[in-house]
């Protein structure tokens, strides 16, 4: 009975002593958990060209990756390399991989596969530059979007709640000036640029496409739209070009306050801010609102 109670009382001591080191073993891994963005732009700068991070939030307000939305990320729970080197099954099939390139003309070429993404909606950002785009029925992606740094960062959104990062390096943007603005639809805006007798405006990026000044992102067959326009310039500056934004009223942006995001990049550094256009009163749709001097500061005129 005696060796009984010995065993038991041993068997006690252990318990316990195994309790209070799982418990300090807990609280030691939950205390203070580094950024996951940051990890990743290590990992990135280690050779790592692209990461995918979870848990990201699906729709997010900016391109920018160090801008207002960049507290957001933190939220992001887990982190792995896109890249692996064994035949993907089960999860790993649904892993996206994304591949950038540098394009001529301070590009970026983007390539992505995501078998478990297919005809979904995703967003783009770059630099504090945004927009929509959908995935192919097969889940792949290819876009053409300007390089606002010589050392490009690009993430992508998935519907999943899933952050792709990848990293590219294009040392011709720092030989361009670019001037970018992204809007939510329903607004409906067209950037244009005048340079003495001509009239410049927005087509789509293409491959060898050298004359582009004007270049429109974004699709609108998406939920929640974010359109993109960036004029481009080689040199220092924008030039003597004209930049005007023209915004037409519509039902469904009359009355509305619109949120613009604008970003200035030249000598690879850029630069971004936020600006408020309040849309006339409905009444008034069909009329277009001037937003004047874009490359400047952002100045209204009325209806016309």
């Amino acid at each position: 009975m005696l060796w009984g109670k010995k065993v038991l009382r041993i068997t006690a001591a252990v318990a316990v002593a195994f309790a209070a080191a799982h418990t300090a073993e807990t609280q030691k891994g939950h205390s203070a958990p580094p950024s996951l963005v940051v990890a990743a732009t290590e990992r990135a700068d280690a050779g790592a060209s692209t990461v995918v991070l979870a848990g990201a939030e699906a729709v997010p307000r900016s391109a920018s990756l160090t801008g207002p939305s960049a507290s957001r990320l933190g939220e992001l729970v887990s982190i792995t390399p896109v890249a692996g080197t064994t035949a993907a099954s089960g999860a790993e099939h649904c892993r996206p991989q994304m591949d950038l390139s540098a394009a001529s003309g301070a590009m970026i070429l983007l390539s992505m596969s995501a078998p478990c993404n297919r005809n979904e909606r995703i967003i783009i950002r770059h630099s504090g530059l945004s927009f929509t785009a959908r995935t192919e029925p097969n889940g792949s992606l290819r876009v053409l979007l300007p390089a606002l740094k010589p050392e490009a960062m690009v993430a992508v959104y998935l519907a999943d709640a899933h952050l792709v990062l990848g990293k590219v390096e294009v040392p011709e943007a720092a030989s361009y000036a670019r001037y970018a603005v992204s809007w939510e639809w329903p607004a409906e805006l067209e950037l244009r640029a005048s340079d003495g007798d001509r009239l410049l405006v927005g087509t789509p990026a293409s491959l060898g496409a050298q004359a582009q000044r004007i270049i429109s992102l974004g699709t609108k067959d998406v939920q929640a739209p974010v359109m993109a326009h960036v004029y481009s310039v080689p040199g220092s500056d924008l030039g003597s070009a004209d930049l005007t934004g023209e915004l037409r009223i519509t039902p469904a942006s009359c009355g509305r306050t619109l949120r613009l995001d604008t970003v200035y990049a030249a000598g690879g550094e850029v630069s971004m801010r936020e600006q408020e256009v309040a849309v006339p009163l409905c009444g008034t749709a069909g009329d277009i609102l001037l937003l004047k001097n874009l490359g400047a500061d952002l100045k209204l005129s009325a209806p016309k």
